[in-house]
């Protein structure tokens, strides 16, 4: 109930991010002490108001985001965490942002990262995007950039690569771009790696699957300094905090 009751008071804002935006859901049924799965494919007994759309080489049938009403049945259906791949109805293979997915290893320093999320934000900056950042609701940062819905999804990853290459070499010491833990040794992954046709992000607003329930908060740049853990924004305070303050993506479409 208080899972669905957050879906509800968060719905304006967060469908302002993912409305037409194809959705994975991660479904906890028994909790999330309890077994978790991904799900695609929209169940074969949704009812006939759930719009969906069929995508991929596998031809699977995803959720789109349209009405809190959706929100609430996928509260429903314990889908804590929702995750919406980067491209809107009718452009599904021309994605609207580019995203730098900051992951960092356990037991990283959080003020780091923010200090790191900044050299990056800048180096963003000088080739004339607008970055946004969010938390992840885990350990890490997402900055994304809105693009003009024009390229495909290797040409948007070339891009991303172009910019992220040269600022891993400058800061070797603590980012990298290599996917393999045990290659990364302590850095940062600058995960681009993301900007694949079917992949996703978690939605921003979205809950977490995880102890306090965080929730992948966006937040403005300078909010950011002063977070001093990412779990800092969860269930219990977020719609207050949007009610209060307004959506930090509020520009984003813009």
């Amino acid at each position: 109930a208080e899972v669905i009751a957050y879906y509800l008071g968060i719905a304006p804002t967060l469908l302002t991010h993912a409305k037409g935006r194809a959705l994975t859901l991660i479904r906890f049924p028994d909790g999330i002490t309890g077994e978790s799965f991904y799900q695609k494919n929209r169940p074969e007994w949704a009812p006939e108001w759930i719009e969906f759309v069929t995508l991929g080489k596998e031809k699977k049938d995803y959720i789109i985001a349209t009405e809190p009403a959706l929100l609430v049945w996928l509260a429903n259906l314990a889908s804590l965490e929702i995750h919406q791949l980067h491209s809107r109805k009718p452009n599904y293979d021309n994605p609207d942002y580019m995203v730098f997915d900051l992951d960092p290893p356990e037991g990283y320093d959080f003020k780091e990262l923010i200090a790191l999320a900044n050299k990056l934000r800048d180096v963003i900056d000088s080739y004339g995007y607008k970055p946004y950042v969010k938390t992840t609701g885990g350990k890490g940062l997402h900055i994304c950039c809105p693009i003009e819905p024009r390229w495909d999804f290797h040409e948007v990853f070339e891009a991303a690569q172009d910019i992220a290459k040269p600022f891993v070499d400058a800061n070797q010491g603590s980012a990298t771009l290599q996917l393999k833990k045990d290659a990364r040794k302590g850095r940062v992954l600058v995960d681009i790696f993301r900007i694949r046709s079917g992949q996703s992000i978690v939605s921003p607003y979205s809950l977490r699957g995880r102890n306090g329930a965080p929730v992948s908060m966006p937040l403005e740049w300078d909010e950011l300094e002063d977070v001093k853990s990412p779990l800092e924004f969860t269930i219990r305070n977020v719609v207050d905090k949007v009610k209060s303050d307004g959506d930090a993506w509020e520009g984003f479409d813009a």
